[in-house]
This record gives C-alpha cells, structure tokens and sequence, in this order.
C-alpha cells in the first residue's frame, strides 16, 4: 500500500489579521501556525466552514433582512454536531445584535479579494465584511472570541489593512477601517500605517521565510 502524502502549501500566505497575531505569538506557536499552513491535516482538502461562519452569516443576513433572519441563524446553529460551537455561534450572534453596530445602516457588499506580496509572503485582505454606510464603503474586521481583543493586535491588522489597499492602489481614509470587539464591544478604528509597524511588519516576513523551510510533515 502506497502511504497518503500531506498536500504542502507551496509558500506562505497570510491574512493582514494572521500577520498581527503573528507577531505576538511565542516561536513554538509561530511555528505551529506555520506549520498548520504548510502541511493541512485534511487529505484529501476539502472545504471547512470557519468556526465562527455561521454567526458571521447570521450577521450579515441580519444586516439585509434585519431581525427576521435571527430565527433561520438560530435554526441553522442548532445543526452543528458539537455543543459547544452551538453556544458560542449563539453568543457572537447576540452580541452582535445587542449592540450598537445592529442599528447602524450597515449594508453588505462584495468583499474585494485582494494581495500584497511582502518579500516572500502574501499577505491577504481577508475582511469579515464589507458593506457601505451612507455611500461611503467600509471594511469590518470582528473579533469573535470568548476573551477580549488584544489592542495591539487589533490596530495592527488595522495598520496592515490600509497598507495592503495602498499597495493595491486603493486609498482610503484610515477610519473607514474598523475592529470591532464582540466581547467587549470596543470599537477600533484605523490610522495610518506607522513605520515602525512596517519595520515590524518586514521584520517578522523574514521570520517566516526563514521558518518556512525548517517546517517537517
């Protein structure tokens, strides 16, 4: 019998929110991240729903349909096999719902799919929602989390979002960038890119080409 080989991800690709964690891992849970990308577990791959897909879906069926939609997203919670999911699909959701943001004009739009190649990594968009509010287009990033946002991290992704428009030509103001903390409710906004986060940003791109290598099945 012939062994399965792991399917290897040619080259290390990250979303801009991936890259700010990064920085604030330990090496052994860098390498574990890394790790994960470059040998997937699922052989052969197949699609998976992100953990937190179905109340993102609730979200934004929600946004479109408004509270009419919470009975078809509790219904489809309610199909996942593991308990625990159940529960904490059902707190993003009501989070989401009980504050603020619900009552803005918030109205889902196409996500973009767009790449910036640092060095030898591409770094992704990777929004959990685009929509327009009062014309203006805007770019959502949520934490779902049962425990808080790190503030760091969550303005980091911030940082490197509009980097990563710029280099794709697109310049917009910082503040229709957006982190929004489903566990505390905070709300994060952008600013530009500072060059010491850049400096940071680079720093830590060359961790990872040269961890890459290193990684064994």
């Amino acid at each position: 019998m012939s062994a399965v080989l792991k399917p290897v991800q040619t080259g290390p690709r990250l979303s801009v929110r991936a890259a700010a964690n990064f920085m604030h891992l330990r090496i052994g849970e860098q390498m574990k991240m890394l790790h994960d990308q470059k040998y997937p577990r699922q052989v052969p791959q197949v699609f998976r729903q992100p953990y937190y897909g179905p109340p993102l879906k609730g979200i934004k069926n929600y946004l479109v349909e408004g509270p009419a939609a919470l009975v078809n997203a509790r219904a489809d919670f309610q199909r996942l096999k593991q308990s625990s999911r159940r529960l904490h699909c059902n707190r993003v959701l009501e989070s989401f719902v009980k504050s603020a943001h619900a009552g803005r004009s918030l109205k889902p739009i196409a996500s973009p799919r767009l790449y910036a190649n640092l060095r030898g990594v591409e770094l992704r968009l990777s929004p959990d929602l685009v929509v327009t509010e009062g014309g203006v287009e805007k770019f959502i990033y949520f934490n779902f989390s049962a425990r808080e946002a790190d503030p760091n991290s969550a303005r980091l992704t911030l940082e490197f979002a509009h980097w990563l428009l710029s280099e794709n030509g697109i310049d917009v103001d910082p503040s229709r960038l957006e982190y929004i903390d489903l566990f505390t409710n905070v709300l994060y906004t952008g600013r530009r890119p500072r060059k010491s986060s850049l400096r940071d940003l680079e720093d830590n791109v060359k961790l990872i080409e040269a961890l890459w290598p290193t990684l064994d099945p």
